[in-house]
């Protein structure tokens, strides 16, 4: 039987992307190092040409591969009739990925992975409530000042307007399984080892969906590992993105580069 979560309950177990009123962070571990290779300068180019040739034919500000995260504030937000409402009738999402949303998901049912839609859109005004009353929660709490509260709360609270969810393109998903059975809360980076979770990573690119917050890749995307949350770009650049292990971040810069 699925859980019944209370309003109270939702707000504490989400974490960095949403509702998380006291959600504790996966542990943050060593980023990726890069070994520096030397080149002669005809190698240099002749692999610049090879990945830009490999390029999806996209452009950086197509609104599919719009930026929005700790360091870059979301522009405008969406008009409530740029929404679509999802069929489990909770959820709403840019209703230009709605139908490849719903194919994704049919297909997790038939793989054995039925999904389970923890958070969509969100607007800016109900970020705004999430954050504050985790501020006011630590304040009152701890005995802190604004002002610590204030960091303290962005370690694992998204700051209103820098939440991906603004955009309609993000989904926070886990498969029914395990939200049945979570021994602690349901968005933790432990999630990222179940037979779900594999699936979903595996198999969203092909309905052009992302894991948006990889493991280890902190230093790039400012958002600890969130197996859960997934992003639309589009079917060619997901598939490109995920097959050569990178973020949105460093896929927008290829794209700026070629």
């Amino acid at each position: 039987m699925k859980k019944t979560v209370g309003l109270l309950s939702v707000i504490i177990m989400l974490g960095m992307t949403g509702y998380s009123l006291f959600y504790s962070a996966p542990s943050e571990t060593s980023a990726k190092k890069t070994t520096a290779t030397t080149y002669s300068f005809e190698k240099k180019s002749t692999k610049k040409n090879a990945v830009q040739k490999a390029l999806p034919t996209a452009s950086a500000e197509n609104w599919n591969l719009v930026l929005v995260g700790p360091k870059n504030k979301i522009e405008k937000e969406v008009d409530e009739s740029q929404l679509a409402t999802l069929s489990d009738n909770s959820h709403q999402v840019d209703k230009r990925i709605a139908s490849d949303y719903e194919a994704f998901s049919e297909a997790a049912t038939k793989a054995g992975f039925p999904l389970v839609i923890v958070s969509a859109f969100r607007s800016v005004e109900s970020q705004k409530e999430v954050f504050d009353t985790n501020v006011n929660g630590i304040i009152s709490g701890n005995g802190v000042s604004e002002a610590d509260a204030i960091a303290k709360t962005k370690e694992t609270i998204t700051e209103p307007g820098f939440s991906e969810h603004h955009t309609g393109l993000a989904v926070d998903i886990v498969d029914q399984d395990w939200y049945n059975s979570y021994s602690t809360q349901v968005l933790d980076a432990s999630y990222g080892d179940q037979p779900g979770a594999k699936w979903i990573a595996e198999n969203a690119p092909k309905y052009g969906f992302i894991i948006r917050y990889p493991k280890d890749r902190q230093d790039i995307t400012g958002i600890t590992y969130e197996p859960w949350h997934i992003r639309y770009v589009g079917k060619e650049n997901a598939e490109y993105i995920t097959k050569n292990d990178l973020t949105l971040e460093e896929f927008l810069k290829q794209l700026s580069a070629k």
